[in-house]
């Protein structure tokens, strides 16, 4: 399986076994993940999903966050991830950290350009940011979203944390 399509399967596959989290009551949801669930330098230990009126954000605390990896935050309007877009955050060692939008249609991971996508690969916190301005394909600009993060390394991927969902996040 390429890597642009290792994501969207993990996230089906995680949640029809995982089941889902319970809906958040605010434009805020944070989340606890276990310690000790992934290799340290992955080990997502909380995550914080925001909703508002002009983007979608998230901040992770990863408390042995390495210097290399990959982060990817999901946002859809469905609560199984069936399509969305991916925010896509790669560190490589020594390198500033990219970020890129993708859009996932059921099928296939597609780059997408949109001004103002964002995120920091920092001490022990990892962020990204995406203006709802650039979620208008399908309906995801909506009024609720399901939100996930993923943190991965390896050369395709297969070491692999994820955070508890945040699903039917109401805009603020």
């Amino acid at each position: 399986m390429r890597r642009s399509q290792l994501i969207p399967a993990a996230i089906a596959g995680a949640a029809l076994v995982g089941g889902l989290a319970a809906p958040a009551a605010a434009d805020s949801a944070t989340r606890r993940d276990p310690s000790g669930d992934a290799p340290a330098r992955i080990d997502i230990t909380k995550v914080r999903y925001s909703h508002l009126s002009d983007r979608v954000r998230v901040s992770a605390k990863i408390p042995e966050l390495g210097r290399s990896g990959t982060a990817e935050l999901t946002v859809s309007q469905y609560e199984i991830f069936e399509a969305g877009y991916i925010v896509r955050i790669r560190k490589h060692r020594g390198e500033k950290a990219r970020v890129a939008l993708l859009y996932f249609d059921h099928f296939d991971v597609k780059k997408q350009k949109c001004r103002g996508v964002s995120g920091t690969w920092g001490e022990q916190v990892i962020r990204l940011k995406v203006p709802r301005s650039c979620l208008k394909k399908r309906g995801h600009a909506t009024e609720e979203l399901t939100l996930q993060l993923f943190t991965s390394f390896g050369t395709t991927g297969e070491q692999v944390d994820e955070a508890p969902q945040a699903t039917s996040l109401p805009r603020s």
